[in-house]
């Protein structure tokens, strides 16, 4: 005896969300670093990484919102581009 069950509904997805709002907080983060008024010299500090870092990723993120999935993107997450 099999029961059959309901077909759900394609779940929508927002692909580069996760990376656009991560991105935002990692330089959101890291820049409140320089921001704030320290007696050392900013230009020259390692918390540019984390910035270009987040700046990055949300750039990334914000990509894949607008391009949408790629070629690669399997239906039911990962890759399929060793297949």
């Amino acid at each position: 005896m099999t029961s059959r069950q309901p077909e759900k509904a394609p779940r929508r997805k927002h692909l580069g969300l996760g990376l656009l709002i991560g991105g935002l907080i990692i330089l959101a983060f890291f820049l409140s670093f320089l921001l704030i008024p320290q007696n050392a010299d900013r230009s020259f500090s390692p918390m540019w990484i984390g910035v270009a870092w987040g700046a990055l990723m949300a750039i990334w993120g914000l990509f894949r919102m607008l391009k949408g999935p790629s070629s690669l993107d399997h239906p039911r997450g990962g890759s399929d581009a060793g297949l």
